[in-house]
């Protein structure tokens, strides 16, 4: 079995691949093919679903994994402006989403473990 902190390293790489990594791919993809399309399978479908798919896991143990959704928020930011060379306002909007689709992710997760008994690990 995975040690606890090795699982929180992973979850820490994945979400820096994810929100991170990923629109370094789009931004030097988007010169070579249909860039528009890359970003909106990015902010309307990777990771929106990554962020449900995060706060979930964390909904397990919030006291150690709270803050992992404001991190793959702020993973975001700094990949999108840093990459896409531009201070958009609607990327501060999208990671707020992201956040609040992470924390509502978790917050089901550990009252359905609570309430329903499922979802035990």
């Amino acid at each position: 079995m995975i040690t606890y902190n090795r699982q929180l390293i992973i979850w820490l790489s994945v979400t820096i691949a994810v929100m991170f990594a990923l629109p370094v791919a789009v931004a030097k993809l988007a010169s070579e093919c249909s860039g528009m399309a890359l970003c909106m399978i990015l902010f309307y479908i990777i990771n929106p679903v990554y962020s449900v798919i995060l706060g979930f896991n964390c909904g397990r143990n919030i006291r150690q994994m709270w803050n992992f959704p404001l991190v793959s928020s702020i993973a975001f930011i700094a990949g999108a402006w840093l990459f896409f060379d531009i201070r958009e306002v609607w990327f501060l909007i999208y990671a707020a989403i992201y956040l609040i689709l992470g924390c509502i992710a978790m917050f089901v997760r550990k009252y359905l473990s609570h309430k329903i008994g499922c979802c035990q690990s």
